[in-house]
C-alpha cells in the first residue's frame, strides 16, 4: 500500500474523499456519505473546500490522472485536517 500524499490547496494540506476512503479502508462513497451527514457542522474554507468543475477542470483532471481523486469526480471536495477530524467524530458518535 502506498503512502497517501496530502493535496496542497491554499496553504492547507487536504485530503480528497478517495484518500479518506483509502486511509480508512472503507468502500467507495463512505467518506462522501459521512461528509454529507457532517455538512451542517462544517465551514467551507475552514473544514473543507468545494471546487466547482467549471473553475477547476484542469486541476481536477490532473488529480484524476494522479489517482488522488476518483475518476468519476465532477466537483472536488477537499477536507482539511480539522474537517477530517470532524468527519471521524461524526462517524464515531452514535446516531441520534
Amino acid at each position: 500500500m502506498s503512502a497517501i500524499t496530502p493535496i496542497d490547496y491554499q496553504g492547507f494540506e487536504t485530503l480528497s474523499l478517495r484518500q479518506l476512503d483509502e486511509l480508512n479502508a472503507a468502500p467507495k462513497g463512505s467518506s462522501f456519505r459521512a461528509f454529507k451527514r457532517a455538512l451542517p457542522t462544517l465551514r467551507e474554507g475552514e473544514h473543507f473546500f468545494h471546487l466547482p468543475a467549471d473553475e477547476h477542470k484542469v486541476w481536477i483532471e490532473a488529480l484524476k490522472v494522479s489517482g488522488q481523486i476518483y475518476a468519476t469526480t465532477v466537483h472536488l471536495v477537499l477536507l482539511t485536517r480539522s474537517g477530517c477530524e470532524r468527519l471521524q467524530q461524526q462517524t464515531a458518535s452514535p446516531a441520534s
